[in-house]
């Protein structure tokens, strides 16, 4: 029930899967909210709480990643479509990659102000400045990849989440199942089933 297994995913896996989620749509959020922001003040806290929960994705997706590599996953249903499992695979990795890649553009952001600012964590503690050269270029440079980024993070995540609503109320094999309660396993697809 704690690790995963080739037929089901463990608690681990299923509570980084969410606890990273809930970040990560708020973030979003957060960025486009803060930036229509007139008030400075509330900007600025709102810029705070940005950085502390991109930290926040980031030391996560380390732990998860660490998870992931030694652990087992989970095969992929049997019924799904040959073409489909390399874009499946791909799309996860796509994912892993852009939960690292955007709080690091963020993190460069800061680190190449013309005026360099340390990233705080929820004021617990500072993170150092990446070893970037400070400049309002690439400080824009690093703002619009990070915005890039978000937005294709965003869109990979809206297509994960329609792929795994067709796996559980169209293909019914009880892939989303298996994302919410560790030791679920795939359904068996009997034969009389389409």
């Amino acid at each position: 029930m704690i690790r995963d297994t080739k037929e089901s995913y463990g608690l681990v896996t299923i509570l980084f899967h969410w606890i990273m989620a809930g970040p990560f749509f708020y973030q979003f959020w957060l960025g486009l909210t803060m930036m229509g922001e007139l008030d400075v003040a509330a900007r600025d806290a709102m810029r705070a709480q940005h950085i502390s929960f991109g930290l926040l994705i980031l030391f996560l997706w380390v732990g998860r990643v660490a998870w992931r590599l030694a652990s087992k996953k989970p095969e992929l249903p049997a019924g799904m479509e040959r073409n489909l499992r390399p874009i499946a695979r791909l799309s996860h990795w796509a994912l892993y990659g852009l939960l690292m890649v955007t709080p690091l553009a963020g993190w460069a952001i800061l680190s190449t102000k013309a005026f360099p600012q340390y990233a705080h964590f929820f004021s617990l503690f500072s993170m150092p400045r990446l070893p970037l050269t400070p400049s309002p270029n690439a400080s824009g440079v690093w703002s619009g990849m990070h915005a890039f980024l978000a937005y294709m993070l965003l869109f990979l995540a809206l297509v994960h989440m329609l792929a795994a609503f067709r796996h559980q109320f169209r293909d019914r094999d009880g892939l989303l199942s298996r994302m919410l309660w560790p030791g679920v396993r795939l359904a068996e697809k009997s034969s009389d089933q389409p």
